[in-house]
């Protein structure tokens, strides 16, 4: 069979297994079938990305710490480089919709990093404890209502642990 008309069928393998047009084991078995047991380049360059991407997202968290405490970079820039960050987490959230897991990595790295965010700029703003206090506390409730309607019980851990830490916050101040 002529290399052309591989292609094609792999193509079509891979969008009858995206649509869901057969089962994934009929499309995997068509798929070692056509490709003779190897990978598709373009399947393990995706791999390849996706894993570099995870990487990546799993570094934003201590970065920013880095780019936030540790430098000394106007507070603008700072500013900006930390919105990206949280811009690249949004997008990671897309990338790694069907990978269970990965996605539920950057949720949590996107709460971090608009937790972050909050913190300085409401330290930036110089909003003293009540306000601070209350604009954490909203976060935390969108925290809990996010994990209670997609039933992500570790967004809820997060926003009791935050109210937790608010409080103990307030009572020794």
């Amino acid at each position: 069979m002529n290399r052309q008309r591989k292609e094609t069928i792999i193509q079509e393998i891979e969008y009858w297994k995206k649509s869901r047009l057969l089962p994934e084991q009929y499309c995997n078995y068509l798929m070692a079938l056509y490709t003779e047991g190897e990978e598709p380049i373009r399947l393990v360059k995706r791999k390849i990305f996706k894993q570099v991407y995870a990487i990546l997202l799993c570094l934003l968290v201590p970065i920013t710490f880095l780019v936030i405490y540790f430098t000394e970079m106007q507070v603008d820039l700072q500013m900006l480089l930390v919105t990206f960050f949280v811009f690249l987490s949004i997008i990671g959230f897309f990338v790694f919709r069907e990978e269970q897991l990965l996605q539920h990595i950057t949720v949590t790295i996107k709460a971090i990093l608009i937790l972050i965010l909050t913190i300085k700029v409401l330290d930036i703003m110089e909003i003293q404890m009540p306000g601070t206090f209350i604009f954490i506390t909203i976060q935390a409730l969108i925290w809990f209502l996010i994990g209670y309607l997609k039933k992500w019980y570790y967004l809820n851990i997060a926003a009791i642990l935050t109210m937790v830490l608010l409080v103990v916050k307030v009572i020794v101040m």
